[in-house]
């Protein structure tokens, strides 16, 4: 398979060369005050190659540390291109990237075949960044979750005329922390599912149906009909709030799940 590893190789290279020039189109935009969101496409075409260097080198399946390189690179580019584009112009068409995540989950763990890490290794490095996806998804979740609580808890109150209603943060405050923390929240379990796979391949007896990577695969569902909801514009705060909850409670469902079975990775 040295004819698909080199075509891997190729398709990197090209991506990793119009990434280069995507930087250097924004910036020369910038200088000329132009609309630097004109370089998108050429953001979205290193995506396309990354994304087929991807494909070549799991097809191939026998230089496992680049194959893992890429799909890092992968996972860090579309959380960082999902992040930011979604937040100055959210698009139902970007959530691509989410099931991007979702379909390299599945690949990783089932076509590549397990490659079991030697019990005096250290943990791989493709562990530790997934483990960073998945620890600070967490996080992003939990400051989500929170503040649909509170945006339910003051719209309540505002609704009894409460005198303790002052004390709470204001319903536009809470609703952007639930609006940006779910796309937090979902570009960092892009990298986590992306990288899920990769590192269910060095632990023993760990496999898709384990409830952990079941559960990450529904809180990306969620979040993909949340965000989904958030783009059509026609003001669900409601749903969205209760939606953060439920994903809190489906994350907080993974943790549980992770902690009472061996440990992975």
């Amino acid at each position: 398979m040295l004819q698909m590893h080199i075509l891997a190789l190729i398709f990197v290279a090209a991506a990793g060369a119009t990434f280069c020039g995507a930087a250097v189109l924004r910036w020369l935009a910038l200088a000329r005050g132009a609309d630097a969101r004109r370089g998108w496409w050429a953001i979205w075409l290193g995506i396309a190659l990354l994304s087929l260097g991807l494909i070549a080198s799991l097809l191939d399946g026998t230089h496992l540390p680049f194959t893992y390189g890429v799909l890092g690179s992968w996972a860090a580019v579309a959380s960082v291109v999902f992040l930011a584009r979604y937040l100055t112009l959210p698009s139902r068409g970007l959530l691509v990237l989410p099931v991007g995540g979702m379909a390299l989950l599945v690949a990783m763990a089932s076509i590549a075949g397990p490659n079991r890490a030697a019990p005096e290794q250290a943990v791989p490095w493709i562990t530790m960044v997934h483990v960073a996806f998945m620890a600070t998804h967490m996080a992003a979740v939990l400051v989500t979750g929170a503040a649909g609580c509170l945006w339910l808890l003051t719209r309540r109150q505002l609704k009894a005329a409460a005198p303790g209603v002052l004390k709470l943060p204001s319903l536009p405050l809470s609703a952007t922390v639930v609006d940006r923390g779910m796309v937090v929240s979902a570009a960092l379990l892009i990298g986590g599912l992306a990288t899920g796979g990769a590192a269910m391949q060095q632990a023993p007896d760990f496999t898709l149906a384990h409830g952990t990577p079941i559960l990450a695969l529904v809180a990306m569902a969620l979040l993909i009909a949340l965000l989904g909801l958030r783009a059509s514009g026609t003001g669900h705060r409601r749903s969205l709030a209760w939606g953060s909850l439920v994903l809190l409670l489906v994350t907080a469902s993974s943790v549980v799940s992770l902690l009472v079975s061996p440990p992975h990775g």
